[in-house]
């Protein structure tokens, strides 16, 4: 079981994101907040509010700007992106540090014991989600000391699910020639660069087990097992989004230098 909420920030910004409540008999119970990555929607980790409780974990999932629910970003905002402009990420450090500041004061949620083993906030980002998480950690001076000290009792882990290089700004190794969907240049519009990578990111690869660098992957276009291959046209409505990846998501990947990225 899960509730859907929706918080209206500063400048009117409101964030989409479902809540599997309070774990029961529980005053030490950690919060994991949940950011998704690019393209596919919060609602695909929503199995984990089910057995969150059996773990002493309280599962919140947002939707990122520009997905279903969550305001999307300004022509003004999408421009800095596409700029390399900090500013763009500095906003939305502000703006996951105003959600867990405004969730910790309404929902009462446990600090973190003294051994920081339980209670308090993890953030989790996946893939792409990875870089909205970490600008939280961009620049303590961009948030009041009051928040700060609200804030530093609680926040306890970072955890990084799969993230791209691109969310380190980092660039693979010149010596390397790995499948970047990106630059597929079958690929003639935005639209078909996401369609491709959707089968791209969801392929099942035979890499090996203790891979000993890059060049030990498997870096094939595409294989016949494939995730969203099994989705029902249901599913695939409510865990895909082109639009919102498209639109605000992109530039990330094939504007955005890693030169720029690194600096953040």
């Amino acid at each position: 079981m899960f509730t859907p909420h929706t918080y209206t920030l500063d400048e009117g910004i409101q964030i989409f994101y479902t809540d599997s409540g309070p774990v029961p008999n529980s005053n030490d119970y950690t919060t994991l907040i949940i950011f998704h990555g690019s393209a596919f929607t919060g609602h695909g980790f929503e199995k984990l509010h089910d057995v969150a409780k059996d773990y002493n974990l309280r599962t919140v999932i947002w939707n990122r700007r520009d997905y279903p629910g969550s305001t999307p970003y300004t022509d003004e905002e999408l421009e800095d992106l596409k700029l390399g402009h900090q500013i763009f990420i500095e906003r939305l450090g502000k703006l996951v540090t105003q959600f867990i500041y405004k969730f910790i004061n309404r929902e009462r949620i446990p600090a973190m014991t003294e051994d920081r083993r339980k209670g308090g906030i993890a953030l989790m980002g996946w893939s792409m989600g990875t870089a909205t998480e970490m600008s939280f950690l961009l620049d303590d001076k961009l948030i009041s000391s009051e928040i700060y000290n609200s804030l530093e009792p609680y926040v306890k882990d970072l955890v990084l699910y799969d993230p791209p290089f691109r969310s380190f700004g980092f660039d693979v190794p010149a010596d390397s020639n790995p499948y970047i969907p990106w630059t597929d240049p079958d690929c003639k519009t935005p639209e078909e660069l996401y369609q491709n990578f959707l089968y791209w990111v969801s392929s099942y690869y035979d890499h090996p087990s203790l891979p000993v660098s890059i060049h030990d992957l498997d870096f094939r276009k595409r294989t016949d097992n494939r995730t969203v291959s099994k989705w029902t046209p249901e599913q695939f409505a409510k865990f895909y989004c082109e639009p919102a990846a498209v639109r605000s998501e992109l530039p990330m990947y094939v504007r955005l230098s890693e030169v720029q990225l690194h600096q953040y």
